[in-house]
């Protein structure tokens, strides 16, 4: 396994990616009506990194992380579902945390859904804390309540620091 930055021949598999996470989703809350999944050309175009988890030369993973106005926010972290339980998203998520200190960046913020194994709980265990939800989230709570996610579960805001 490799974790390294998003390079512009990774952006076509970010997309299907998340989508083949989000089946997941589908399969504990029995159904759902998301959007598809952003494109990996639209979650480059905005401020921030990506980084991308390889087995071989398969890119089975991916980290989006925003820039907020120099608040970093840990927008989308998903693994293929055959290649979890191997390491990916953790190693995912350490190279974000590692990335945003490396930026100056003081902490990492995220939303997610508290209870659900492979949301809350994976964070906490990465030593995130819940929060409550900074002002500078306002535009993700907004996008979320239009998607509905609270209905599926609590949602919650976690916040780790990078040192």
């Amino acid at each position: 396994m490799t974790v390294r930055p998003a390079t512009a021949a990774d952006l076509p598999f970010l997309g299907p990616l998340e989508d083949s996470g989000d089946r997941q989703f589908a399969e504990l809350f029995g159904g759902l009506d998301w959007p598809p999944a952003d494109s990996g050309a639209e979650r480059a175009a905005v401020p921030g990194f990506l980084l991308v988890a390889t087995d071989g030369a398969q890119v089975v993973g991916f980290a989006h992380v925003l820039d907020l106005a120099g608040h970093w926010h840990l927008e989308q972290l998903s693994v293929e579902p055959g290649h979890q339980g191997r390491g990916h998203g953790g190693a995912l998520l350490e190279a974000a945390v590692a990335g945003v200190r490396e930026r100056g960046g003081a902490e990492v913020t995220l939303m997610t859904y508290a209870d659900v194994p492979w949301n809350g709980p994976f964070y906490r265990r990465r030593g995130f804390v819940e929060i409550e939800a900074p002002a500078r989230l306002a535009p993700m709570l907004a996008t979320e309540e239009r998607m509905g996610l609270a209905r599926h579960g609590r949602r919650t805001a976690m916040v780790r620091p990078t040192r």
